[in-house]
């Protein structure tokens, strides 16, 4: 998958790792709090198993469609809004989380 990010476009490979990081740190706020507050394995799970599937499910889909768009400049576009809306995202949550302690 990261192969077909990399080979067209070097920016959507940097992109999707600004995303991972970003989602990384919010997971690991979230199960350290989630750690000393309470052991709910369910909201823990949930914690890591939601933006994956959420986040960066979508934006590997869209990576994979630029191989039937012959000029791939809408799916980038598309990309790149979605990659920065996520991270944006992220942010909001992991400062509401830390806001939160």
């Amino acid at each position: 998958m990261l192969a077909v990010i990399g080979y067209h476009h070097l920016g959507m490979l940097i992109a999707m790792w600004i995303v991972l990081i970003a989602i990384g740190c919010t997971i690991v706020v979230r199960v350290l709090q989630g750690l000393r507050l309470s052991a709910n394995i369910g909201e823990l799970a949930e914690a890591v198993t939601r933006p994956m599937l959420l986040d960066v499910l979508p934006l590997i889909i869209l990576s994979l469609l630029t191989l039937i768009d012959p000029t791939g400049i809408l799916i980038r576009i598309w990309y790149y809004v979605a990659a920065v809306l996520i991270v944006a995202r992220q942010l909001l949550l992991l400062s509401g989380q830390i806001k939160s302690k």
